[in-house]
């Protein structure tokens, strides 16, 4: 595509729009005798803006809806005017989709009952987790004699170990029926079921393709019996190897070693060589594996196997936690390292990272740290490039096609891939003239990227094309752009996008969704704010954090102290609970302080959007709406684990943060999900729920509306979806009453008031 800017009249557009659904809306409202929007109160605006404010503030929900029905009467006409239409069609909204619930429990329940009768009892299930969801009452779903009857089914196929994915399919929505619905004992029984299930099936992943394949094609057919399946491609039987590359017995020993001594927990060395154990036990009876590993067909080979882990246990379990150290590791790795060959006889790399993911697994089960872990030699690269934030190379995403070609799932956006003509289900042929015949992921990565400003040449198959496509491309720094606004306009040369700020222009509201903190967050969040502010005066701000998933401490710091002009910003805690370390506000920073702000959090919001989530809630610097956080407010450090043969790593967890005391508090918050733990995360001021078909909805509508796409030529920009629709249609709640919460603070006086509305 050649021409990338969008026509000028787009705005204008997405302005006339809104405006348009906002009245058709509101008029319907009205003609029906909706609720009317007036002076119930007596308030002046100003007093009256604050107090709708200060309610959501304390999370007083009748009193902000009590407040939004009494506009007080010296308000800007105009102003009003908007204000009021976007009351009456959020009415509206919520009463479509309090309809949509009661439609959705009763399709459910249909369909619960077709499913049960047609024995489809996965299916069934899903049913029962819809109708659990779109209720009030979670216990009175599980009480229903037909969903009684279901769950008695689906424990009995889980009896069923010959089939894992159909068990780990019953299990999951088995313990997803019982989440939060005062049956913690039966909640806790599925889990810890599910668990050992998705660690055989993970199994089976890094060793047994075959036999995984065969369980995916019955799945498949369970769902849809004429579902056409792919003959295994034996060129994926070898792939199990590669990540075996490199793992040495330092590395591991390194790692369990630093993990010991330093990790929050103050764990030790027993529970590590406990899980160490249990995973080369675990990994001996998954006889499924034995398409790689013969010897696991023996009974008498896994026999005595599983007799010198069993003493190995014993002698564990009986020694006092603190007396367990090197010398037992030593002890125990010695003592499976001399039994494998005359018992189930693998390779070497495959027990000790079976020992090692044993090991950091145990972290997750006893202390809910799902974070620490060994960076393997084969993924130490790719680790590096996410923690940097970008890479060099020409911008696709690639993955195996069934006939294992290296497939394009698509160039990102702007990247040189996609100036260069690089197309969405292209298949790489070759690189550089070499062909791509049985290369790994991981080769096709490592010959594609390079220096900065060096060419890679790629051959291209594509559909249509009756000879292959020859591109040569410039290797550029991969930009992952975290900030984004609310209507992309167009794309630069560069690939970087052009945005539309403002949701409310007329209010002089922006609107900026950040989707990590990485090293040029902070900045390209200056530049936004710069520009909505050489627009026309940035009077009010959207900072959405939802699905943000964290990223640098530094740069969470630094967005916190925009809003904040002093006080503590964000703590450290150690495993004693002592602090560690911690960060003020510097006054100078402090560029936005006084900007009215909503922040959107959910639960995909973790680590540095909670400090930063959490810290302007705690200071009252900005309104937090949304619903609960994800609770990771742990520090990971990252430890060398290399030796000479192979290069490794350990992310670890030592630290936790902790939150500045809100307004009536006298203690820190953790944020994380620590074990026992009833209160976690963010929580909102203001808690909005979305039902699972808006979160979908909302997401795929923002998806497409982001989406220039211009490496495809046969799409047209102008056909995007417009984000208003969020709005105007109700899609997103959360981000409407955010919205509707800043447009009350900022709802002017009319010219006679000779007070300030600023």
């Amino acid at each position: 595509m050649t021409d990338r800017i969008l026509k000028p009249h787009v705005r204008s557009i997405n302005r006339m729009t809104a405006l348009a659904l906002g009245l058709a809306i509101a008029g319907a409202a009205f003609a029906e005798g909706g609720r009317s929007v007036e002076d119930e109160a007596g308030l002046d605006t100003l007093d009256w803006r604050m107090q709708v404010w200060d309610a959501a503030n304390d999370g007083d929900y009748e009193m902000v809806e009590k407040m939004l029905r009494a506009i007080p009467s010296d308000a800007d006409k105009a102003s009003a005017s908007r204000l009021k239409e976007m009351i009456i069609a959020r009415e509206g909204h919520q009463e479509k989709t309090d309809e949509d619930r009661d439609q959705g429990r009763t399709e459910a329940m249909e369909e619960l009952q077709q499913e049960l009768a047609a024995g489809d009892l996965s299916a069934a299930l899903l049913a029962a987790v819809k109708l659990q969801t779109l209720s009030d009452d979670w216990n009175a779903v599980l009480s229903d004699a037909q969903v009684v009857e279901l769950v008695k089914q689906a424990e009995a196929a889980c009896e069923n170990d010959d089939d894992w994915l159909l068990v780990q399919e019953m299990l999951f929505r088995l313990r997803t029926l019982h989440d939060d619905a005062g049956m913690p004992e039966k909640y806790k029984d599925y889990d810890e079921r599910l668990d050992k299930v998705n660690r055989r099936i993970g199994l089976l992943a890094r060793y047994a393709p075959r036999r995984l394949h065969v369980l995916r094609n019955a799945s498949l057919l369970r769902r849809n019996p004429d579902e056409e399946v792919q003959e295994f491609n034996e060129a994926f039987a070898e792939d199990w190897k590669e990540p075996l590359r490199g793992i040495t017995q330092p590395m591991v020993r390194m790692a369990l070693r630093t993990t010991a001594s330093e990790h929050i927990s103050n764990t030790g060395w027993k529970p590590l060589l406990e899980g160490g154990l249990e995973s080369v036990q675990l990994f001996a009876s998954t006889a499924d594996l034995q398409e790689n590993f013969e010897d696991l067909s023996d009974a008498d080979r896994v026999r005595k196997w599983s007799d010198v882990v069993s003493e190995e246990r014993a002698l564990l379990s009986q020694a006092e936690p603190s007396e367990v150290g090197r010398r037992d590791y030593n002890r125990i790795m010695s003592a499976l390292l001399k039994a494998n060959p005359a018992t189930i006889s693998v390779p070497e790399t495959v027990l000790l990272r079976e020992f090692g993911e044993g090991a950091m697994y145990q972290l997750e089960k006893r202390y809910e740290d799902q974070y620490t872990e060994i960076i393997w030699p084969e993924r130490l690269r790719r680790f590096q490039q996410q923690v940097q934030g970008d890479f060099i190379g020409v911008g696709i995403l690639i993955r195996h096609d069934d006939k294992r070609e290296i497939m394009v799932v698509n160039p990102l956006e702007g990247s040189p891939a996609s100036r260069d003509g690089v197309e969405e289900n292209d298949r790489i042929i070759s690189v550089n003239g070499i062909p791509t015949t049985g290369w790994s992921l991981t080769r096709a990565v490592d010959e594609i990227t390079g220096p900065k400003g060096t060419p890679v040449v790629l051959g291209l198959r594509r559909e249509g094309e009756p000879e292959p496509v020859s591109l040569p491309i410039v290797r550029d720094v991969i930009k992952i752009r975290s900030v984004n606004g609310w209507w992309k306009e167009s794309l630069e040369e560069d690939g970087d996008p052009v945005w539309d700020w403002y949701i409310d222009e007329d209010a002089g509201i922006g609107y900026v969704r950040l989707t990590s903190f990485n090293e040029d967050s902070f900045e390209d969040f200056l530049r936004a704010v710069q520009n909505m502010s050489n627009e026309r005066e940035l009077r009010g701000l959207i900072l959405d954090l939802r699905y943000n998933p964290g990223g640098l401490l530094d740069s969470a710091v630094r967005f916190s102290n925009l809003f904040v002009d002093k006080g503590e910003i964000v703590s450290c805690q150690d495993r004693d609970g002592i602090e560690v370390w911690s960060q003020s506000a510097l006054p100078h920073w402090a560029r936005l302080k006084d900007l009215p702000l909503v922040v959107l959090v959910n639960e995909g919001s973790a680590s540095a959007s909670e400090i930063v989530s959490g810290c302007l809630q705690s200071h009252e610097a900005a309104l937090v709406v949304g619903q609960r956080s994800f609770g990771k407010g742990s520090v990971q450090s990252l430890h060398d684990v290399s030796d000479r043969l192979g290069a490794a790593a350990l992310k670890l967890t030592t630290q936790y943060y902790a939150l500045p005391p809100g307004p009536g508090e006298d203690q820190k918050r953790l944020v994380h999900k620590v074990p026992g733990a009833e209160e976690w995360g963010v929580n909102p001021n203001y808690e909005v729920e979305m039902t699972p078909s808006q979160a979908e909805d909302a997401y795929k509508l923002r998806r497409d509306a982001d989406l220039i796409a211009d490496w495809d030529e046969d799409r047209d920009p102008l056909d995007r979806p417009l984000p208003e629709k969020l709005i105007a249609e109700g899609i997103d709640p959360q981000l409407e009453m955010a919205l509707l919460l800043l447009q009350a603070r900022l709802l002017e006086a009319s010219a006679a008031d000779s007070r300030s509305a600023g």
